[in-house]
């Protein structure tokens, strides 16, 4: 593999074969599910490593060369070495490949020896039964190949690099295939599938069970508000409890009588019940998009996967633009819908490619719009102006970042006045104007230039910029202003400060209206928003919204108070689109209370409810949500569970319980209510979330101590929650499972690898698992992107850094909890061989005899199966896993 940079002073450098370098064992190819059953696990890597020629050739090719696992005498830098034998039933021995496991040369099979923790006689044979009749895992070949980490000539793999560069030896790297063409790799990923199947038949009737509770938490129909743009019309959409996607519609706003309306020109009756919640009268409604027709392939199927991006309304309201994905690669093609012609049967046109999905229309008309495509490496990079009928290579391109570390985003002022055009890396941001009412020229102005450090987000009323900035050291921000007479290019040594919030308080985003401003952030930890009159400007916000829950009163049979109780929500400000309005959306959830919709009007503060999205049946008294303290790192665990299932609260004996985390890019796992949850808590199961250094819910401080050459923070904040569970009685190793989505899989995973012992089961969803290689290569997507969170392996301190943690690289013999992991063949975030690497090497290494298994969807992308009821179903066999691994069965 390549890897590394050309650096201007190297140019009598020797370059870097770019040839790969393998080293082989007679016939290599993959042959497919064993026939008989195999000692995948107990001790099977204490065999091989015990059952090494030499371990001392290991030094010679340095601390990072782990080909010695693999091969006796094996040095990075040397082509066409053969391996060592390996050792007969060890992990490097394969009975189904011809040569495989025989003597190379004149060197003789190395006796198995035996593991140092010995079983006895019995669960040997009892073991060695359940290996043949047990469904057999697959068991690709070791293709030892060279890496190397630093700089190559040819490539941008960032500045400081390492020369020469570092080799180390991957034994499994040949399971990457960009192309998906390896029909040898597309078999594994088949094999790993029918392997899982087979494993989780017996659990059938528990996943059924599963998927039939969460069926029965929807409704039937699940309407949005509507909501009113100027030109008459209010757009509003639903979910179907027997449709897979959604609907979109639209309706006339009307300010006369509806009862002479026929059936046919009247909106449903909770739509029409919605509509007047907000003051609105509608009529004639009309269907813009079916997302379930969009999803037919014109033959009478359905395709296995589709994301919609949209629709988005011109201003005039004539033309509707929505983006749509079938590979789940998240790269967009845009489609445009014209709604004169619609009745007629037109047919859409699609002119836009390689998108990331992001409209914004002009402000007036439908004459064009914005969007933003990506590079080969679906890094959104450039903004282009699209003229309605003409031809994509005729679009303007109005900006394009040449940085690989950056990525852009457009939106509009709130006003509508201007597109906001952000680019930003983990470190910086920059943000130019394109004035709306004189679009086709391109013209933009830069708010202020792009400074190592320097955050910040824009908003514009009434000639002002509104700039939510982290300058002169406000890390959780603080909101000035500057007259948009400044740009362009203004100096943010001149902003004015508006408000600088307590040290208590981080501020995340703003939304200007046109008497006041609206602003989202947390105080303590505690979502929170803030209204501030402009005519107040310089002084503390006119009010702290206080929504009618936590002002509730009860009795709580718990050891923490009522009020550390009643924090655990989430509040934001909902689609309000009328600038002028004094009445704005605000939505309310938890982990007990269902999403509620209200309307609030600023001048009185007075609430109206105007949508409770509780799951038919839903008894909010059953269950109840507190957060605990970590003993060591003071982390924040949130603990929910049902009220009659521990009657003691957070005392009385342990529980099973399911942790879970995130802690990265310093995104907040907020309280949020999710109904598939209660099958786990109505089964008496605790559901935990470890906020874990790295996440943003205590502010940038917070973050910075979980990244870059901080991460590590992250799993020590895991593990230490997760023995305080079990120190306080909450849960035991033997009943404590973890779960780990996609970040979140390499938090548990190198957790996991630190303390094993903490978890009976782990449930692995897109992890991203092999850090130490993606992060060093900058053709995978994403990779330069994150230079700046996690740091670049190609530089010395990283690469030492990061290999001290990388789940992949750090797998040892040990006993291993058992997993569940899954893994998306058109993931574009982390790519399907990462898992597949990880499940592969785990199952070769590990001490123990659990089950670990794997789960490919050859369709979906890296928010798994878009379809909903295969979605639910997925998720339904994940559940029933954990539960059986964590001793529960029963409802």
């Amino acid at each position: 593999m390549r890897a590394g940079t050309q650096d201007d002073d190297d140019d009598d450098d020797e370059e870097v074969d770019d040839d790969t370098q393998f080293v082989h064992i007679g016939d290599e190819s993959y042959r497919g599910l064993p026939v008989t059953g195999f000692d995948d696990s107990h001790g099977a890597g204490v065999n091989l490593f015990r059952g090494a020629a030499n371990l001392n050739s290991a030094a010679a090719s340095g601390p990072t060369d782990f080909s010695f696992l693999f091969a006796s005498g094996t040095q990075a830098g040397q082509k066409d070495v053969a391996l060592t034998t390996p050792v007969s039933g060890s992990p490097l021995s394969s009975p189904t490949s011809a040569g495989y496991g025989q003597a190379v040369g004149n060197e003789s099979t190395v006796p198995p020896i035996l593991p140092k923790r010995v079983r006895s006689e019995e669960e040997i044979c009892s073991a060695s039964k359940r290996w043949v009749s047990e469904p057999t895992p697959p068991q690709p070949p070791a293709r030892p190949r060279e890496v190397l980490f630093g700089h190559i000539r040819g490539e941008e793999r960032g500045s400081d690099l390492m020369n020469p560069p570092l080799p180390r030896t991957d034994a499994f790297y040949w399971l990457r295939d960009d192309t998906h063409e390896s029909e040898e790799v597309q078999q594994l990923l088949r094999d790993e599938n029918t392997y899982c199947a087979q494993a989780v038949a017996g659990l059938q009737g528990l996943r059924d069970e599963i998927y039939s509770e969460m069926k029965s938490h929807e409704k039937p129909f699940n309407y949005s508000i509507p909501t009113a743009y100027p030109g008459g019309y209010a757009y509003y959409g639903y979910g179907c409890k027997d449709k897979s996607y959604a609907l979109h519609y639209r309706a006339r706003i009307s300010s006369h009588d509806l009862a002479s309306l026929d059936d046919s020109s009247r909106v449903p009756n909770e739509v029409a019940s919605l509509a007047a919640s907000v003051g609105l009268q509608l009529m004639h409604p009309e269907l813009i998009l079916d997302e379930n027709e969009l999803n037919e392939d014109g033959m009478g199927e359905e395709r296995p996967y589709l994301s919609v991006c949209g629709p988005c309304n011109s201003a005039d309201h004539a033309v509707v633009a929505y983006g749509q994905d079938f590979e789940g690669n998240d790269s967009y093609k845009i489609s445009f819908r014209d709604m004169a012609k619609l009745a007629e049967g037109a047919e859409d046109s699609v002119e836009l490619m390689e998108t990331d999905g992001s409209i914004e229309w002009e402000a007036t008309g439908h004459n064009a719009l914005f969007y933003i495509g990506h590079d080969h490496e679906f890094r959104a990079y450039v903004v282009r102006r699209h003229v309605i009928g003409s031809s994509q290579e005729e679009d303007l391109e109005v900006f394009k970042e040449t940085d690989a570390r950056f990525s852009v985003s457009i939106g509009k002022t709130s006003d509508n006045r201007f597109l906001v055009i952000h680019s930003a890396s983990s470190e910086t941001g920059e943000s130019h104007l394109l004035d709306l009412q004189q679009p086709q020229s391109g013209s933009l102005a830069c708010v202020c230039k792009r400074q190592f450090g320097l955050h910040y987000d824009v908003d514009h009323c009434l000639g002002k910029l509104y700039i939510l900035t982290d300058k002169d050291g406000a890390r959780n921000s603080k909101l000035c202003s500057t007259p948009l007479a400044t740009l362009p290019y203004s100096e943010s040594s001149k902003w004015q400060d508006v408000w600088v919030p307590s040290p208590g308080v981080h501020l995340d985003s703003h939304h200007c209206f046109e008497q006041f401003m609206a602003l989202q952030g947390r105080e303590g930890g505690i979502c929170q928003i803030w209204i501030l009159l402009y005519n107040d400007v310089g002084t503390a916000p006119v009010h702290k919204v206080v929504f009618p829950e936590t002002c509730a009163v009860g009795c709580f049979n718990t050891p923490r108070t009522l009020a550390a109780t009643k924090s655990l929500y989430a509040v934001s400000l909902g689609d309000t689109p009328d600038f002028k309005t004094q009445t704005i959306r605000l939505h309310y959830t938890s982990y007990t209370v269902p999403g509620r919709d209200y309307a609030y009007h600023v001048p009185t503060k007075q609430f109206k409810l105007l949508r409770d999205s509780a799951p038919p049946g839903y008894n909010p008294s059953l269950y109840r949500a507190e957060q605990i303290l970590s003993k060591d790192h003071q982390v924040p665990i949130s603990v929910v569970y049902r009220v009659d299932k521990r009657p003691q609260g957070l005392h009385g004996s342990p529980s099973p319980t399911v942790l879970t985390g995130y802690g990265a890019y310093g995104a907040c796992q907020d309280p949020c209510f999710d109904s598939h949850i209660l099958s786990l808590l109505d089964r008496g199961v605790v559901y935990a979330i470890a906020h874990v250094r790295g996440g943003g819910e205590l502010g940038r401080d917070w973050r910075e101590e979980g990244r870059y050459l901080k991460v590590k923070n992250r799993f020590r904040d895991l593990v230490d929650s997760a023995e305080t569970l079990i120190i306080m009685g909450i849960s035991e190793k033997s009943r404590l499972a973890g779960w780990g989505e996609s970040s979140g899989g390499l938090l548990i995973t190198a957790s996991m690898n630190m303390r094993p012992d903490l978890f009976k089961a782990v449930l692995l969803l897109v992890p991203f698992t092999d850090a130490l290689n993606t992060m060093a290569d900058p053709s995978i997507p994403l990779t330069s992107t994150e230079w700046e969170e996690l740091g670049n392996p190609n530089q010395r301190e990283t690469f030492y850094y990061m290999l001290e943690y990388s789940p992949y690289d750090n797998i040892r013999m040990q006993d291993y909890p058992a997993a569940y992991v899954t893994a998306s063949l058109n993931d574009s975030m982390v790519g399907y061989w990462e898992p597949l690497k990880f499940v592969t090497k785990l199952r070769r290494i590990k001490t123990d005899s659990n089950p670990v298994l794997l789960k490919v969807d050859f369709h979906a992308g890296h928010g798994g199966a878009s379809n909903k009821d295969v979605a639910m179903r997925q998720q339904a066999e994940q559940f029933a896993f954990l539960l059986e691994q964590i001793g529960v069965t029963g409802n």
